[in-house]
């Protein structure tokens, strides 16, 4: 189906005064198709440490969160995200979006995988996704509404599961961990600007 071919479907109202389509064997799920990007963002985690993203050894690349001094926050050096902005279809409670960052003249874009970990690969952001769950899209919720710079990401691809920092040994490391609904838990919590 094309962008601009717009199917009409006969809605009905069923006995349980649901509203279903008539013959919906013609639906299909909708498609992210980036609309915009929004550049030189910063990540911080509730203790205002900055993610920071550099290459390791043998193309590995580390993410973290350090604390940082607003003149250590130059261009390139890994701190600097891009946040693309997916236009989408279906009535997700959120904004899709992805991120990227350049670090030494190269892009990476940050990927959540099926073992619930997040890393950065070496690529650019694709301007559509066919699919209705990807490695790089995360849904962009709003923490409080007074508050409009503190979000919570969670992943498309592992629904439930948000972008969250977490110590190991010594560092704070960007993962991906299971939202507890029963509780507040601000590991959960990014703040952007």
């Amino acid at each position: 189906m094309s962008c601009k071919e717009i199917r009409m479907f006969a809605a009905i109202f069923g006995q349980d005064f649901h509203l279903y389509f008539a013959g919906n064997k013609g639906l299909e799920c909708d498609y992210w198709k980036k609309e915009c990007a929004v550049q030189h963002q910063i990540f911080r985690n509730i203790f205002n440490q900055v993610l920071l993203v550099r290459p390791g050894p043998e193309n590995a690349v580390t993410n973290v969160f350090e604390p940082m001094t607003e003149q250590e926050l130059t261009y390139g050096c890994g701190v600097h995200f891009t946040i693309h902005y997916y236009k989408d279809y279906t009535l997700e409670v959120g904004l899709p979006v992805a991120f990227s960052v350049e670090v030494e003249n190269k892009t990476y874009c940050m990927c959540c995988t099926q073992d619930n970990t997040v890393q950065f690969m070496e690529k650019e952001v694709p301007r559509e996704i066919q699919e209705d769950r990807s490695d790089i899209i995360f849904i962009q919720k709003s923490v409080s509404p007074t508050d409009t710079k503190a979000f919570k990401f969670e992943s498309s691809r592992n629904p439930g599961y948000f972008l969250a920092f977490e110590k190991v040994e010594n560092l704070s490391k960007l993962i991906l961990k299971r939202e507890n609904e029963d509780q507040v838990d601000e590991s959960i919590y990014m703040t952007v600007s």
